[in-house]
């Protein structure tokens, strides 16, 4: 986060430059005020009251533009900063998603919008305005020392009540946001699922989970809200004593004849000047506590971009698959243990296995989106998890069990959400099959499939999502369960796509229970939990399985 906070430090230091002049004109009135018990009282001139008064009005008005245009540049400081990370924190994001055992709510995106509003916002200011308290406090002590000496140990309490209020509130406020992100992400995997849930008359137990996260929330939000509250209402009783402090010390020194009365009412002006940006770093103090912890995640996310960024890119894949001695452990769980094996460009794999056997853990893996816990997976010689995965994706295709298509055009769709290649988009729908069945939808490769592709049925969900995964002429292709939805005849066509794949010289792994799309693959490998995994040709697993 420095690194790009740094490529807005004209932002700041346009803003601090403002905050200089702006500050010096907050202390119109209480020169005002001085002239006018010294200068206008005393000789009863009409004339000087209308120049004093001319001149504060000037000020007054420049000091007014001066905090509009120190608005609008931290506006833009807050957009800059976002246009910077914004896409680094959503791939960022999306990476982490993928991997096993971490939180599915992710909280960058929300850090973002603290973060752009935070500046945006007055808590900022007084960040600005807090160097000039000194010079406030040098104003009044050259007034009178005692004065000065007043006012500065008003500002000292203030700024211990703002230290007190930050270890009393830093705890409950990370549980609070961490709550309220668990909260977030689970009504949305309710409203995903509101027909599975009315269904099973599961949303009164949902309901009810979803309430008890909230109740914990808002106990939290309470305790801090309640010591919060009592800091800021102690310094907000503080600074109005201080009013009358200081009056109470300006009078005793009035009465011995050692200020003036403009002097008085001037050093109670400034003196409040000069409290404000700690009264009001203590009234914005949850904004600023928010910020922070916002400010430490993005830099932590980011720091993981980086590294992403300084991996290897891939201008070239042939599709020669290597497993090294591959250990998978989940949670201390042991899923694959010593596997290894190999495949040529070309050759193809079935992969079966009971449930659980880690049939799509392997896939994961073998993808880049899960991490061995020991061995390697080269991808011709390199291994994946050195790989940029953007520069590999284009050689990959991915057919999930569950296939998810995005709001958009099946061409879009098809395309993987970017440039759209027409011939290449039509080329992978004719060798899934679905061409035809495209171009019966109602404006064929321009309908729009809707939320999440839910006007379309699952096995047209299924062939879009084969066509998408074999979309660029992939050099790997990785199939879960792509019969999960076929019909005979969609279970036909996919081992016609499988000999087209092997035909243009394309790996591919497929995880099926079904025999006969195994008939179609070079070589079969079986993972059973509990088991070594076996691996060798078609031939012979039909043999074995014919045997037992």
């Amino acid at each position: 986060m420095a690194t790009y906070l740094r490529q807005c430090l004209s932002y700041f230091f346009s803003a601090g430059f403002f905050s200089l002049f702006a500050n010096t004109l907050y202390l119109t009135f209480p020169l005002y005020m001085m002239a006018i018990y010294d200068r206008v009282l005393s000789s009863a001139s009409f004339s000087t009251l209308f120049v004093i008064t001319g001149g504060a009005l000037l000020a007054l008005v420049t000091l007014g533009i001066l905090e509009l245009l120190r608005s609008r540049i931290l506006v833009r400081l807050g957009v800059k900063l976002d246009s910077l990370i914004g896409r680094k924190v959503l791939d960022r994001m999306l990476k982490n998603a993928s991997r096993p055992g971490t939180p599915t709510y992710q909280l960058g995106l929300m850090d973002m919008n603290v973060i752009r509003h935070y500046f945006a916002g007055n808590a900022i200011f007084a960040f600005f305005d807090v160097p000039w308290i000194p010079i406030y406090l040098g104003v009044i002590y050259l007034m009178h020392p005692i004065l000065g000496y007043t006012a500065a140990g008003g500002a000292f309490v203030i700024f211990i009540l703002g230290v007190i209020q930050h270890f009393l509130s830093h705890s409950d406020l990370e549980k609070s946001r961490l709550l309220g992100a668990l909260e977030r992400e689970w009504l949305g995997k309710c409203f995903r699922n509101a027909e599975l849930l009315k269904a099973m008359g599961m949303v009164s137990n949902t309901a009810r989970y979803w309430n008890r996260i909230n109740d914990m929330e808002m106990d939290i939000q309470e305790k801090s809200g309640k010591k919060g509250q009592f800091v800021t209402a102690l310094s907000m009783s503080f600074r109005v004593f201080m009013q009358v402090a200081i009056y109470c010390v300006g009078a005793l020194l009035f009465i011995k004849n050692q200020v003036n009365m403009g002097s008085i009412i001037a050093a109670s002006i400034v003196m409040g000047r000069a409290l404000a940006p700690v009264q009001q770093g203590i009234g914005a103090w949850q904004q600023t506590a928010t910020a922070r912890l916002s400010y430490r995640r993005l830099d932590r996310l980011l720091k993981e971009s980086q590294e992403i960024e300084e991996r290897r890119m891939m201008d070239k894949f042939n599709g020669r698959l290597d497993v090294d001695a591959v250990t998978l452990k989940i949670a201390d769980e042991s899923i694959i243990e010593n596997l290894s094996f190999s495949l040529e460009p070309g050759e193809s794999l079935g992969l079966v296995g009971h449930n659980g056997a880690g049939k799509t853990s392997l896939c994961r893996m073998l993808l880049g989106t899960w991490n061995p816990t020991h061995g390697k997976i080269l991808l011709d010689g390199q291994a994946v998890d050195t790989i940029d995965s953007e520069s590999l994706g284009p050689f990959i295709g991915y057919l999930p069990q569950d296939v998810e298509l995005f709001t958009g055009t099946v061409s879009e769709n098809i395309a993987r959400m970017g440039p759209i290649d027409s011939s290449a988009v039509i080329q992978a729908s004719k060798m899934a099959d679905a061409h035809r069945e495209i171009l019966r939808f109602s404006h064929g490769y321009e309908t729009d499939i809707g939320e999440a592709g839910l006007s379309l049925s699952g096995g047209q969900r299924q062939r879009v999502g084969l066509a998408r995964a074999l979309y660029g002429t992939p050099s790997l292709v990785i199939l879960d369960e792509p019969n999960s939805n076929l019909d005979d005849a969609g279970e036909m066509a996919l081992l016609n796509a499988l000999k087209r794949l092997k035909d243009q010289g394309t790996t591919v792994i497929m995880i099926t229970h079904k025999m006969s799309l195994l008939s179609g693959v070079d070589k079969v490998l079986t993972l059973q939990k509990g088991s070594p995994p076996e691996f060798g040709s078609r031939d012979d697993f039909f043999k074995k399985a014919l045997a037992d």
